[in-house]
């Protein structure tokens, strides 16, 4: 999916970037973009797992902590999707999870810690 968004992105969705599909795909529940949205109270942590977070602790892949992270991701990123559409501005998952990810990586010093999941899957 990423490698999808990726090459769709590089060539403007042109020429070979001329994926269909493409708004299909969902955002990309990494870990900026879960680490943005918790700082901007657009998603909250329990108090457990936020505490790990800040401790960088790992969380291991699969888990229930994990997976609520990337669900809740995925879920916020589609609410939001849902709200510029209603605003009239309609955009793709793809194209939100890249602008979410510009902000957190312009932002980074103002930012609390991202969870750590060492896993082969993103």
């Amino acid at each position: 999916q990423i490698f999808a968004g990726d090459i769709y992105g590089a060539f403007e969705g042109k020429g070979l970037g001329a994926l269909e599909g493409v708004s299909d795909l969902t955002c990309f529940a990494d870990y900026r973009v879960p680490q943005l949205l918790s700082h901007l109270k657009i998603m909250k942590y329990s108090k457990k797992l936020a505490d790990a977070i800040d401790r960088k602790q790992q969380i291991a892949p699969g888990s229930e902590e994990e997976v609520a992270i990337r669900a809740a991701t995925i879920v916020a990123v589609e609410m939001m999707r849902g709200m510029l559409s209603k605003a009239g501005k309609n955009v793709t998952a793809v194209l939100l999870d890249w602008s979410l990810w510009e902000s957190g990586e312009a932002d980074l010093d103002k930012l609390p810690p991202h969870h750590r999941t060492l896993t082969i899957y993103y």
